[in-house]
């Protein structure tokens, strides 16, 4: 038998747990984490956790359920860090790999 218990989350949101489970909810702000960092980190924890994503005016809220919430949501955060690092760092430098990526292939077609 499953029972509902309801408890206050560090940042002072009500959280639910449904026999071992519990829910941690967050919210990010748009201008840092971009919606597809936060997209990309949900599936990378599919397995893991559920997610639930509900994009807002200059943030996007995120709910992540599992058996150690709390916990979950640190790493699904440092999750979209991540994600949020690689894709600044592809932004960044997709100008010169591009211009790598021509030269190897001039070189290769034996162009100077």
């Amino acid at each position: 038998m499953k029972t509902k218990k309801s408890a206050k989350a560090q940042n002072g949101k009500a959280v639910e747990a449904q026999g071992r489970e519990s829910v941690k909810e967050m919210v990010l702000d748009s201008g840092i984490y971009s919606g597809e960092a936060v997209k990309l980190a949900a599936f990378v924890f599919s397995d893991r956790a559920d997610i639930r994503i509900a994009p807002g005016k200059g943030v996007v809220k995120v709910s992540v359920r599992a058996e150690h919430a709390v916990r979950a949501a640190g790493e699904f955060l440092n999750e979209v860090l991540n994600q949020q690092c690689r894709i600044d760092l592809a932004k960044k430098n997709s100008k010169i790999a591009g211009i790598i990526v021509t030269k190897a292939l001039l070189s290769a077609a034996g162009e100077k």
